[in-house]
């Protein structure tokens, strides 16, 4: 009975010092694994929320980029118009997506309230901004002025200062600020000045070369201060970057800004401004100065995308050791309150046969189990990557259908003959701009109809009338402007559709088609006959839809036939007749 109660009391003894040792154990580990796992979340959070501020970043520059292709356009000569303005559109395009995309982050990051603030203030802006730029390249040559290019350029420069206060909010809103990547936190805001003020540098004196005037006192200040705000946020990145995260990349590409956007880019600008003040012809027109200074500009943009992808690889690796402290801090936790509590049960049954078996069971079962779950991790990893893969395929083969779609439609609106547009085409065209309103009471519209055809087709054959066809065409390709739309309506008629043009300018220009197509001198193919071509043509201006407009060019056309060759009639009607004649040779 004694060696009973003293083995009780010996197993009570040992199970109260084990259970002390278990004890100090929780007290300890407890506080070191939430103590971790708050670190480890602080860390995910800073992530977050740096993946978070480079969306927003990277959408501050767009929009600040998106200044370049604006001035292009609204400094683009009638021969450059067209295709600025296309590159515009497709910026904007771009720029609208991602703001889109931006949105869908932040929400999903917990910036809920700063999607509001985007939505009303960014946008809004950038709505102004590019209304401004859209009246301003809508403006007649001769009724444009510097200031007014100024203005939009201003308007354009309040979109950004809109996705800077929503960057700066961001940084107020961190969470996590006091992590290791804080000083990222600073520099993004930094990066984001730095890349705006170096836009900004061409922008404010852009307006004034452009219609080479002088530049004011105003736009020389404020272009003098975003230099030395770019000098001064230049400098500022490499006193903020620390010291070991300062790579061989990070210390070539600040050395390129150095060297190519601050030494040789800035002094463009400041070269202008010098002519400027001494009554001198600018050096470079307005194209030409956002030619000159992009290229330099780049090396600005290059090092920027860098530090915004190195912060978030920063805050990557700070979030892997933070994991990776938190499961050997949990794990040695786990195994030593394993191993106190297991010598808790071995002490307090004196079993030790049953103790080595539990022991080799839980071993045993501890392994099973953990190699199932790298089963199961290593099968869920294989299935994440297939479906990234498979995405990844989807998307490329996507890309390519609509490359592939892009050609046939391209295909499909040209005439196969004469390399114009066809009715297709037209057809795309009208749906557009029928909404429009007021759109066709400032169209134009000429039609072209070859004299004489069938007798062309009848004496000499489809394939010389083809040729004819061709060379037509070809003259109103000569005589048009860029921007015209020709489009071959029927067999032997084409129509050509202008804007901006007044009914004088209409006629000349009807005219000039007239005067080329009599110049044409065929050859019939072996022969020695040669043909003279000519043509009739209509011509309406203004209407109030397409159908009328067509008629009314339609009517144009007939009294032209009907009235014979080389005349011009009435003030709303061009009315051209050239005819068939064969010449013997």
């Amino acid at each position: 009975m004694s060696v009973k109660l003293h083995s009780e009391q010996i197993s009570k003894r040992l199970f109260i010092s084990v259970l002390i040792i278990v004890m100090s154990l929780l007290c300890i580990s407890i506080p070191l694994i939430v103590s971790q796992y708050q670190h480890y979340n602080k860390a995910r959070q800073a992530l977050i929320e740096i993946e978070s501020l480079k969306a927003v970043a990277d959408l501050a520059n767009r929009i600040s980029r998106e200044r370049g292709p604006a001035n292009m356009a609204m400094s683009s000569t009638p021969e450059q118009l067209k295709k600025n303005l296309a590159d515009l559109q497709t910026y904007r395009d771009g720029v609208d997506q991602q703001i889109t995309e931006t949105f869908e982050i932040l929400k999903q990051s917990g910036f809920d309230s700063l999607t509001g603030k985007m939505q009303s203030d960014l946008k809004n802006h950038l709505s102004i901004g590019r209304q401004y730029v859209d009246v301003y390249i809508d403006t007649p040559i001769e009724q444009r002025s510097a200031q007014k290019l100024d203005d939009a350029i201003l308007h354009m420069f309040k979109a950004w200062d809109s996705s800077y206060v929503v960057l700066k909010s961001m940084v107020k809103q961190a969470a996590s600020k006091d992590t290791g990547v804080a000083d990222y936190y600073t520099l993004i805001l930094i990066l984001a000045d730095l890349r705006d003020q170096a836009g900004r540098l061409a922008s404010n004196v852009m307006a004034h070369v452009t219609f080479k005037q002088p530049i004011p006192s105003e736009n020389i200040a404020r272009a003098l201060q975003s230099e030395k705000q770019v000098k001064y946020l230049w400098d500022l990145v490499q006193t903020i970057q620390p010291e070991k995260h300062e790579t061989d990349e990070f210390t070539q590409l600040h050395q390129n800004v150095k060297s190519q956007f601050i030494d040789l880019g800035i002094p463009i600008v400041l070269r202008l401004i010098q002519e400027s003040e001494y009554g001198r012809p600018y050096y470079l027109e307005g194209t030409e100065l956002t030619t000159a200074i992009s290229g330099k500009f780049l090396t600005v943009i290059d090092f920027q995308k860098y530090l915004l992808d190195h912060s978030v690889e920063v805050a990557q690796a700070e979030l892997n050791s933070a994991k990776n402290l938190f499961l050997i801090t949990t794990s040695v936790s786990l195994i030593s309150l394993f191993f106190a509590i297991f010598t808790m049960i071995y002490a307090q049954r004196k079993v030790f046969a049953p103790l080595i078996e539990a022991r080799d069971m839980i071993v045993e079962l501890s392994f099973s189990h953990t190699h199932e779950g790298g089963s199961k991790v290593e099968h869920e990893h294989h299935q994440a990557y297939s479906l990234y893969d498979a995405l990844h395929k989807l998307q490329y083969m996507l890309k390519q259908r609509d490359a592939f779609e892009f050609e046939l439609k391209s295909i499909a609106n040209t005439d196969n003959l004469t390399g114009v547009l066809n009715r297709l085409a037209l057809d795309d065209y009208l749906k557009i701009a029928e909404q429009q309103p007021d759109y066709f009471q400032q169209l134009c519209l000429i039609i072209v109809d070859i004299d004489n055809f069938k007798q062309v087709n009848d004496q000499h054959g489809h394939i010389f009338g083809d040729q004819v066809i061709v060379s037509v065409a070809q003259c109103l390709k000569n005589n048009v402007r860029g921007s015209d739309l020709i489009i071959r309506f029927g067999g032997d008629e084409f129509l050509i559709v202008l804007r901006e043009m007044n009914m004088e300018q209409t006629l000349r220009s009807a005219e000039q088609i007239r005067d080329a197509v009599s110049k044409l001198d065929l050859t019939v193919p072996d022969s020695d006959l040669k043909i003279s071509v000519s043509v009739s043509i209509g011509v309406a201006v203004g209407a109030e839809s397409w159908m009328e407009l067509l008629a009314q060019a339609d009517r144009s056309l007939f009294k032209a036939k009907a009235r014979g060759k080389n005349v011009v009639e009435g003030v709303i009607v061009l009315i051209v007749i050239f005819h068939y004649k064969r010449v013997s040779v």
